[in-house]
């Protein structure tokens, strides 16, 4: 009996070292294949000025908006915040509303022949007639109030920090947030807000640069760098208005005396020296390696464990009749 007990626990042995064999062939094949779905790094791009018109620079531009080619403003600062139409092409204000002093006014959109315009502490956004600028109705809210734009189904509206509400754009009730991400990291300090090619694109407060935002995942695709633009007296960069009329895309900032039309591009890149680098084995190949190793490993283990077996008291072989163990 203490031979059979000798025999399992070699066994018992044989098999421990099988399993560990497992853990370390097989687990780390699986931690890697963990690290594969990394995260999605943002295309880095650049703004390039196509052209520039005058800009009030006695704006604080919170909110910029085109409307069948006309273009809206909004402008904060309390005892000097308004809503504004601009002649596009000499800067001049059209028509202009005052908010009440106490009032700091923020972002503004369009929906339908409607202007919605946020304002900043005060937790109150108003709707404007788009041809006669009076309030037709306006809608409370909590917290902040910073950027806002309109997909055609939902109000997205910011508030400073890395996460995006989703409102009903008749009721302005709360649907959804989503939490915005720049290479797996929060984003906050979003800011003014515009819909452009599908995405949402966003001034990062107190930085030059514009964000694409995917509105499902919250992932920036796009980071785009806008440096080199602000005028001399101005702040920092904000506002971004599309005009679906012609196509042009156009951003200024917080007492800026510009306006620029611009586009997107990758920045030139300064071609690297080639590397020779060795085929890579395919798939089948790694994985016929891999178990190609894995049984190896696995025999001379075996191969050891009997031998050391075999060495101890006779291996596995009971002693001759008569004697002891």
């Amino acid at each position: 009996m203490e031979h059979c007990s000798y025999m399992l626990g070699g066994r018992h042995l044989l098999a421990l070292i099988c399993c560990a064999l497992f853990v370390v062939n097989f687990v780390p094949q699986i931690g890697a294949q963990g690290d594969e779905s990394a995260f999605i790094r943002a295309e880095s791009l650049l703004v390039v000025n196509h052209d520039n018109v005058t800009h009030d620079s006695q704006a604080y531009t919170q909110g910029l908006e085109f409307y069948q080619g006309r273009l809206f403003e909004s402008t904060g600062v309390y005892g000097s915040s308004t809503l504004r139409e601009v002649n596009l092409s000499t800067g001049e204000v059209i028509r202009s509303v005052n908010l009440s002093a106490d009032e700091f006014a923020e972002g503004l959109t369009f929906v339908g022949d409607q202007i919605i315009q946020l304002t900043w502490k005060e937790g109150v956004a108003y709707r404007y007639d788009v041809n006669t600028f009076e309030i037709v109705g306006n809608h409370t809210y909590s917290g902040e109030g910073w950027g806002l734009a309109y997909d055609g189904n939902r109000l997205i509206m910011s508030d400073g920090s890395d996460v995006l509400q989703f409102r009903n754009a008749s009721t302005f009730e709360l649907e959804s947030t989503l939490n915005v991400t720049l290479n797996n990291e929060s984003l906050g300090r979003l800011n003014e807000l515009e819909m452009f090619q599908g995405l949402l694109l966003a001034n990062v407060y107190q930085t030059e640069q514009i964000v694409g935002i995917d509105l499902v995942s919250g992932v920036v695709v796009w980071d785009i760098d806008a440096s080199g633009l602000k005028t001399d007296g101005g702040e920092v960069l904000n506002g971004i208005a599309h005009d679906d009329s012609t196509g042009s895309l156009w951003i200024t900032g917080k007492y800026w005396s510009k306006m620029y039309n611009i586009s997107f591009a990758e920045p030139e890149r300064i071609p690297e020296p080639e590397v020779v680098v060795e085929p890579e084995q395919t798939a089948a190949s790694q994985v016929e390696t891999f178990y190609s190793n894995a049984v190896l490993a696995s025999m001379m283990v075996l191969l050891v464990t009997l031998w050391a077996m075999k060495l101890k008291d006779g291996g596995f072989n009971p002693p001759p009749e008569g004697e002891s163990s």
